[in-house]
């Protein structure tokens, strides 16, 4: 089993690769797919 801690730290890190760094403004998650669609 996988705790949702895990799942949030494995998020953060590939989200920080991808350059989309923590912000109040803006869903790092949704920057993330707008990305992957763009590509």
């Amino acid at each position: 089993m996988v705790s949702e801690a895990a799942v949030g730290k494995h998020i953060g890190s590939i989200l920080t690769k991808l350059d989309l760094p923590p912000a109040d403004e803006t869903h790092r998650r949704v920057l993330a797919v707008l990305a992957f669609l763009r590509a």
